[in-house]
Protein backbone atom coordinates (compact mmCIF):
# COMPACT_ATOMS: atom_id res chain seq x y z
CA UNK A 1 0.00 0.00 0.00
CA UNK A 2 1.06 3.60 -0.64
CA UNK A 3 2.06 4.98 2.78
CA UNK A 4 1.84 8.61 1.62
CA UNK A 5 -1.76 8.02 0.56
CA UNK A 6 -2.55 6.38 3.90
CA UNK A 7 -1.05 9.33 5.80
CA UNK A 8 -3.19 11.72 3.77
CA UNK A 9 -6.33 9.68 4.37
CA UNK A 10 -5.56 9.56 8.09
CA UNK A 11 -5.42 13.35 8.12
CA UNK A 12 -8.75 13.49 6.31
CA UNK A 13 -10.42 11.03 8.70
CA UNK A 14 -9.21 13.11 11.66
CA UNK A 15 -10.26 16.42 10.05
CA UNK A 16 -6.71 17.74 9.80
CA UNK A 17 -6.52 18.43 6.04
CA UNK A 18 -5.90 21.90 4.70
CA UNK A 19 -7.62 23.13 1.53
CA UNK A 20 -4.90 21.80 -0.77
CA UNK A 21 -4.97 18.38 0.89
CA UNK A 22 -8.75 18.23 0.64
CA UNK A 23 -8.42 18.78 -3.10
CA UNK A 24 -5.93 15.89 -3.21
CA UNK A 25 -8.41 13.65 -1.41
CA UNK A 26 -11.07 14.63 -3.97
CA UNK A 27 -8.75 13.50 -6.76
CA UNK A 28 -8.01 10.22 -4.99
CA UNK A 29 -11.70 9.46 -4.59
CA UNK A 30 -12.45 10.34 -8.18
CA UNK A 31 -9.72 7.99 -9.41
CA UNK A 32 -11.26 5.02 -7.55
CA UNK A 33 -7.83 3.40 -7.20
CA UNK A 34 -7.32 3.46 -3.45
CA UNK A 35 -10.10 1.34 -1.97
CA UNK A 36 -7.58 -0.83 -0.09
CA UNK A 37 -6.06 2.23 1.55
CA UNK A 38 -9.52 3.46 2.57
CA UNK A 39 -10.31 0.13 4.23
CA UNK A 40 -6.96 0.08 6.06
CA UNK A 41 -7.47 3.58 7.47
CA UNK A 42 -11.10 2.86 8.41
CA UNK A 43 -10.13 -0.27 10.33
CA UNK A 44 -7.29 1.53 12.10
CA UNK A 45 -9.53 4.42 13.13
CA UNK A 46 -12.36 2.13 14.23
CA UNK A 47 -10.07 0.27 16.61
CA UNK A 48 -8.32 3.30 18.08
CA UNK A 49 -11.18 5.72 18.80
CA UNK A 50 -11.28 6.89 22.43
CA UNK A 51 -14.91 5.78 22.63
CA UNK A 52 -13.83 2.24 21.88
CA UNK A 53 -15.35 1.87 18.41
CA UNK A 54 -16.03 4.56 15.87
CA UNK A 55 -19.29 4.90 14.01
CA UNK A 56 -17.50 4.12 10.76
CA UNK A 57 -19.07 5.94 7.81
CA UNK A 58 -19.70 4.37 4.43
CA UNK A 59 -17.19 6.00 2.09
CA UNK A 60 -19.25 6.07 -1.06
CA UNK A 61 -17.78 8.49 -3.56
CA UNK A 62 -20.71 10.87 -3.56
CA UNK A 63 -20.73 11.23 0.22
CA UNK A 64 -17.00 11.85 0.43
CA UNK A 65 -16.96 14.33 -2.42
CA UNK A 66 -19.89 16.21 -0.93
CA UNK A 67 -18.06 16.42 2.39
CA UNK A 68 -14.91 17.69 0.69
CA UNK A 69 -16.86 20.22 -1.35
CA UNK A 70 -18.46 21.56 1.83
CA UNK A 71 -15.02 21.83 3.40
CA UNK A 72 -13.20 23.65 0.57
CA UNK A 73 -14.25 27.20 1.43
CA UNK A 74 -12.46 30.32 2.65
CA UNK A 75 -10.53 29.57 5.82
CA UNK A 76 -12.80 31.64 8.04
CA UNK A 77 -15.76 29.44 7.03
CA UNK A 78 -14.02 26.08 7.46
CA UNK A 79 -15.64 23.77 10.02
CA UNK A 80 -14.38 20.33 10.95
CA UNK A 81 -16.76 18.54 13.33
CA UNK A 82 -15.15 15.63 15.17
CA UNK A 83 -16.66 12.28 14.23
CA UNK A 84 -15.91 10.91 17.68
CA UNK A 85 -18.82 12.91 19.13
CA UNK A 86 -21.25 11.14 16.83
CA UNK A 87 -19.51 7.87 17.57
CA UNK A 88 -19.96 8.40 21.30
CA UNK A 89 -23.68 8.97 20.85
CA UNK A 90 -23.96 5.87 18.69
CA UNK A 91 -22.10 3.81 21.29
CA UNK A 92 -24.44 4.99 24.07
CA UNK A 93 -27.51 4.07 22.04
CA UNK A 94 -26.03 0.70 21.18
CA UNK A 95 -25.12 -0.09 24.79
CA UNK A 96 -28.60 0.83 25.98
CA UNK A 97 -30.14 -1.49 23.40
CA UNK A 98 -27.80 -4.29 24.43
CA UNK A 99 -28.79 -3.93 28.08
CA UNK A 100 -32.49 -4.14 27.25
CA UNK A 101 -31.92 -7.36 25.36
CA UNK A 102 -30.33 -9.02 28.37
CA UNK A 103 -32.18 -8.32 31.59
CA UNK A 104 -31.81 -11.30 33.92
CA UNK A 105 -32.23 -14.55 31.94
CA UNK A 106 -34.66 -13.65 29.17
CA UNK A 107 -33.87 -11.00 26.53
CA UNK A 108 -36.41 -8.23 26.08
CA UNK A 109 -37.20 -8.34 22.38
CA UNK A 110 -37.36 -5.20 20.27
CA UNK A 111 -40.24 -4.39 17.95
CA UNK A 112 -38.33 -6.00 15.07
CA UNK A 113 -38.24 -9.81 14.98
CA UNK A 114 -35.03 -11.60 15.94
CA UNK A 115 -33.71 -14.89 14.66
CA UNK A 116 -32.79 -17.20 17.53
CA UNK A 117 -30.61 -20.32 17.67
CA UNK A 118 -30.29 -22.41 20.85
CA UNK A 119 -28.10 -25.40 21.66
CA UNK A 120 -29.34 -28.07 24.06
CA UNK A 121 -27.44 -29.74 26.91
CA UNK A 122 -24.33 -31.52 25.66
CA UNK A 123 -24.74 -30.10 22.16
CA UNK A 124 -22.56 -27.83 20.04
CA UNK A 125 -24.19 -26.03 17.13
CA UNK A 126 -22.53 -24.31 14.16
CA UNK A 127 -24.16 -21.29 12.52
CA UNK A 128 -23.15 -19.35 9.41
CA UNK A 129 -24.57 -15.81 9.47
CA UNK A 130 -25.61 -13.91 6.35
CA UNK A 131 -22.31 -12.00 6.20
CA UNK A 132 -20.27 -15.23 6.23
CA UNK A 133 -19.40 -15.06 9.94
CA UNK A 134 -19.17 -18.51 11.52
CA UNK A 135 -20.40 -19.09 15.08
CA UNK A 136 -20.05 -22.26 17.15
CA UNK A 137 -22.42 -22.38 20.12
CA UNK A 138 -21.44 -24.33 23.21
CA UNK A 139 -23.93 -26.31 25.29
CA UNK A 140 -27.03 -24.52 26.64
CA UNK A 141 -26.38 -21.30 24.71
CA UNK A 142 -28.59 -18.92 22.73
CA UNK A 143 -27.64 -16.53 19.92
CA UNK A 144 -30.10 -13.91 18.70
CA UNK A 145 -29.62 -11.63 15.70
CA UNK A 146 -31.37 -9.63 13.01
CA UNK A 147 -30.58 -9.28 9.34
CA UNK A 148 -27.42 -7.21 8.94
CA UNK A 149 -28.98 -4.24 7.16
CA UNK A 150 -27.69 -1.42 9.38
CA UNK A 151 -24.36 0.25 10.03
CA UNK A 152 -23.39 -2.48 12.51
CA UNK A 153 -23.69 -6.26 12.56
CA UNK A 154 -25.15 -6.93 16.02
CA UNK A 155 -25.81 -10.23 17.79
CA UNK A 156 -26.91 -11.08 21.33
CA UNK A 157 -25.39 -13.98 23.24
CA UNK A 158 -26.41 -15.85 26.36
CA UNK A 159 -24.01 -18.72 27.04
CA UNK A 160 -20.75 -19.45 25.23
CA UNK A 161 -19.75 -19.16 21.58
CA UNK A 162 -16.70 -18.96 19.35
CA UNK A 163 -16.90 -16.34 16.59
CA UNK A 164 -14.92 -16.29 13.34
CA UNK A 165 -16.05 -12.91 12.02
CA UNK A 166 -16.07 -12.09 8.32
CA UNK A 167 -14.07 -8.90 7.73
CA UNK A 168 -16.06 -5.80 6.83
CA UNK A 169 -14.36 -2.50 7.69
CA UNK A 170 -17.53 -0.50 7.04
CA UNK A 171 -19.79 -2.59 9.27
CA UNK A 172 -18.37 -3.40 12.73
CA UNK A 173 -19.48 -6.66 14.34
CA UNK A 174 -20.82 -6.33 17.90
CA UNK A 175 -21.58 -9.12 20.37
CA UNK A 176 -23.85 -8.00 23.23
CA UNK A 177 -23.97 -9.97 26.47
CA UNK A 178 -25.61 -9.14 29.78
CA UNK A 179 -22.44 -7.54 31.15
CA UNK A 180 -20.06 -6.90 28.24
CA UNK A 181 -20.08 -5.75 24.63
CA UNK A 182 -17.45 -7.00 22.18
CA UNK A 183 -16.54 -4.96 19.07
CA UNK A 184 -14.57 -6.23 16.06
CA UNK A 185 -14.18 -5.77 12.31
CA UNK A 186 -12.97 -9.23 11.36
CA UNK A 187 -11.26 -11.61 13.77
CA UNK A 188 -11.83 -14.77 15.84
CA UNK A 189 -12.56 -14.90 19.56
CA UNK A 190 -14.47 -16.73 22.27
CA UNK A 191 -17.12 -15.29 24.59
CA UNK A 192 -18.39 -17.07 27.70
CA UNK A 193 -21.42 -15.30 29.18
CA UNK A 194 -23.65 -17.76 31.00
CA UNK A 195 -26.16 -15.86 33.12
CA UNK A 196 -25.52 -17.83 36.31
CA UNK A 197 -21.72 -17.84 36.04
CA UNK A 198 -19.91 -15.43 38.34
CA UNK A 199 -17.90 -13.91 35.51
CA UNK A 200 -18.00 -13.20 31.79
CA UNK A 201 -14.86 -13.83 29.72
CA UNK A 202 -13.61 -12.83 26.29
CA UNK A 203 -10.58 -14.64 24.81
CA UNK A 204 -8.94 -13.69 21.50
CA UNK A 205 -7.60 -16.23 19.01
CA UNK A 206 -6.75 -13.90 16.10
CA UNK A 207 -6.94 -10.18 15.34
CA UNK A 208 -7.86 -7.30 17.62
CA UNK A 209 -10.96 -7.03 19.83
CA UNK A 210 -12.46 -4.12 21.78
CA UNK A 211 -14.44 -4.94 24.94
CA UNK A 212 -16.44 -2.57 27.11
CA UNK A 213 -18.65 -3.03 30.16
CA UNK A 214 -22.32 -2.47 29.29
CA UNK A 215 -22.60 0.76 31.30
CA UNK A 216 -19.32 2.23 30.05
CA UNK A 217 -18.00 3.44 26.69
CA UNK A 218 -14.35 2.81 27.62
CA UNK A 219 -12.93 -0.03 25.53
CA UNK A 220 -10.26 -2.51 26.56
CA UNK A 221 -8.24 -3.62 23.54
CA UNK A 222 -7.27 -7.30 23.37
CA UNK A 223 -4.76 -9.04 21.09
CA UNK A 224 -4.29 -12.76 20.27
CA UNK A 225 -3.83 -14.77 23.46
CA UNK A 226 -5.38 -12.06 25.66
CA UNK A 227 -8.28 -12.91 27.95
CA UNK A 228 -10.51 -10.42 29.74
CA UNK A 229 -12.61 -11.55 32.72
CA UNK A 230 -15.34 -9.44 34.31
CA UNK A 231 -17.14 -10.10 37.61
CA UNK A 232 -17.69 -6.49 38.65
CA UNK A 233 -14.02 -5.75 38.06
CA UNK A 234 -11.97 -6.22 34.91
CA UNK A 235 -8.98 -8.56 34.92
CA UNK A 236 -6.79 -9.49 31.97
CA UNK A 237 -4.33 -12.32 31.51
CA UNK A 238 -2.81 -14.42 28.75
CA UNK A 239 -3.99 -17.83 27.54
CA UNK A 240 -2.93 -20.14 24.74
CA UNK A 241 -5.06 -19.82 21.58
CA UNK A 242 -5.34 -23.63 21.69
CA UNK A 243 -6.95 -23.33 25.12
CA UNK A 244 -9.51 -20.92 23.68
CA UNK A 245 -10.60 -23.62 21.22
CA UNK A 246 -10.42 -26.50 23.70
CA UNK A 247 -14.13 -26.86 24.47
CA UNK A 248 -14.90 -27.39 20.77
CA UNK A 249 -12.81 -30.58 20.94
CA UNK A 250 -14.36 -31.78 24.18
CA UNK A 251 -11.42 -30.56 26.28
CA UNK A 252 -12.10 -28.79 29.57
CA UNK A 253 -9.44 -26.10 30.01
CA UNK A 254 -9.03 -24.09 33.22
CA UNK A 255 -6.43 -21.36 33.61
CA UNK A 256 -5.95 -19.98 37.12
CA UNK A 257 -9.60 -20.69 38.01
CA UNK A 258 -11.15 -21.16 41.44
CA UNK A 259 -13.25 -24.26 42.09
CA UNK A 260 -16.22 -21.90 42.50
CA UNK A 261 -15.78 -20.77 38.87
CA UNK A 262 -15.01 -24.29 37.63
CA UNK A 263 -18.20 -25.72 39.20
CA UNK A 264 -20.75 -24.39 36.65
CA UNK A 265 -18.60 -25.69 33.78
CA UNK A 266 -18.65 -29.17 35.31
CA UNK A 267 -22.40 -28.92 35.95
CA UNK A 268 -23.11 -28.18 32.28
CA UNK A 269 -20.61 -30.71 30.92
CA UNK A 270 -21.48 -33.67 33.15
CA UNK A 271 -25.11 -32.83 33.98
CA UNK A 272 -24.61 -32.70 37.75
CA UNK A 273 -25.39 -30.29 40.59
CA UNK A 274 -22.56 -28.97 42.77
CA UNK A 275 -23.20 -27.62 46.25
CA UNK A 276 -20.80 -25.73 48.51
CA UNK A 277 -20.65 -25.98 52.29
CA UNK A 278 -19.69 -23.27 54.75
CA UNK A 279 -16.48 -22.53 52.87
CA UNK A 280 -17.90 -20.48 50.01
CA UNK A 281 -14.78 -20.64 47.84
CA UNK A 282 -12.53 -23.51 48.96
CA UNK A 283 -9.12 -24.45 47.66
CA UNK A 284 -6.48 -22.80 45.55
CA UNK A 285 -6.75 -21.67 41.94
CA UNK A 286 -6.29 -24.39 39.36
CA UNK A 287 -4.68 -24.60 35.93
CA UNK A 288 -5.55 -27.89 34.23
CA UNK A 289 -6.91 -29.50 31.07
CA UNK A 290 -9.12 -32.61 30.94
CA UNK A 291 -9.73 -34.60 27.78
CA UNK A 292 -12.26 -37.43 27.85
CA UNK A 293 -12.06 -37.78 31.62
CA UNK A 294 -14.91 -39.11 33.72
CA UNK A 295 -16.37 -36.91 36.44
CA UNK A 296 -14.82 -39.00 39.26
CA UNK A 297 -11.40 -38.71 37.59
CA UNK A 298 -11.76 -34.94 37.24
CA UNK A 299 -12.88 -34.48 40.85
CA UNK A 300 -9.96 -36.49 42.23
CA UNK A 301 -7.46 -34.36 40.30
CA UNK A 302 -9.15 -31.07 41.20
CA UNK A 303 -9.44 -31.89 44.89
CA UNK A 304 -5.78 -32.93 45.10
CA UNK A 305 -4.60 -29.89 43.12
CA UNK A 306 -6.75 -27.26 44.84
CA UNK A 307 -6.84 -28.87 48.28
CA UNK A 308 -10.51 -29.41 49.12
CA UNK A 309 -12.71 -32.36 50.11
CA UNK A 310 -15.96 -33.48 48.51
CA UNK A 311 -18.63 -36.17 48.37
CA UNK A 312 -19.91 -37.47 45.03
CA UNK A 313 -23.32 -39.18 45.11
CA UNK A 314 -25.21 -39.99 41.91
CA UNK A 315 -25.66 -36.62 40.18
CA UNK A 316 -24.70 -34.42 43.13
CA UNK A 317 -21.34 -33.18 44.41
CA UNK A 318 -21.01 -31.61 47.86
CA UNK A 319 -17.80 -29.63 48.34
CA UNK A 320 -16.60 -28.77 51.85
Amino acid sequence: MDQEIILLLRKYVNNNCNTQELESVRQLITSGQYEGEWDAVLQEEALTEDTGFSNVPDFRQGEVLNRINRSIKPVKQLTFPRWSLGAAAAILIMLSAGYLFFNNRSPVLSSQPLLSVTSSAGQQKKITLTDGTEVILNSLSTLQYKDFNGAKREVYLEGEAFFNVAHDARHPFVVHTQKLNVHVLGTSFNVSAYVHDRKTTVSVATGKVGVNVSNSSHANMLLPGDRLSYNGNIQTDHVSPDDVLGWQKGILVFHQESIRDIAPVLERYYGVHIYFGKNNNPGKQVTAAFKQKTLPQVMVILSQTAGFTYQLTNSEIHID
